[in-house]
C-alpha cells in the first residue's frame, strides 16, 4: 500500500472535490428529486474521500508519520484535534460534520435524495479543504 501523498496532496483532494460535484452534476434531477440514489451515493462517497484526504495531508504537513496515519475515524478525529484544532474546536466540528453529512448520510445511508440538499452537502467538503489548505477552492 502507498503511504506517501504527492508533493501536493490539496490539489489532489481538489480533483476529487471536482470529480464529486462533477458526477453529482450528471446525475438525473426531475421535480428537485434525483432519479437514481446510486450515483447520488458514489458522488458522496468521492468526496468523503477527498475531506479524508485533504485531512492527512494536513496531519502529514504537520509532522505525522505517513506510515504511522490514524487509520480508524476515531483516531484521525483526535490526530486532527491534537494537532492542528488545537484552541477552539472548529475544524473537528467541521470534521465532525463532513463524516455525519457526506460520508453516513450522504455515501452510506443516501439520505439526499432533494437535489438542493445534495449540492450544499457538498459544500461542507469544499469548505473544509479550502480551511485544511489555505486556499479558496472553486
Amino acid at each position: 500500500m502507498k503511504t506517501t501523498m504527492p508533493t501536493d496532496g490539496f490539489a489532489e483532494a481538489v480533483r476529487y472535490y471536482r470529480n464529486a460535484r462533477e458526477l453529482l452534476g450528471r446525475c438525473k434531477v426531475e421535480d428537485n428529486r434525483y432519479e437514481y440514489m446510486k450515483p447520488v451515493r458514489e458522488s458522496f462517497g468521492t468526496a468523503w474521500l477527498a475531506f479524508d484526504h485533504a485531512a492527512k495531508v494536513a496531519l502529514i504537513q504537520s509532522g505525522v508519520d505517513p506510515k504511522k496515519m490514524p487509520r480508524t475515524w476515531d483516531a484521525l478525529l483526535a490526530e486532527v484535534r491534537k494537532r492542528l484544532d488545537a484552541h477552539n474546536g472548529k475544524l473537528v466540528r467541521l470534521l465532525s460534520d463532513a463524516y455525519q453529512v457526506v460520508h453516513i448520510a450522504g455515501y452510506y445511508h443516501g439520505e439526499f435524495r432533494f437535489a438542493p440538499l445534495a449540492k450544499d452537502g457538498l459544500q461542507v467538503v469544499r469548505q473544509g479543504i479550502g480551511k485544511l489548505s489555505g486556499r479558496r477552492i472553486g
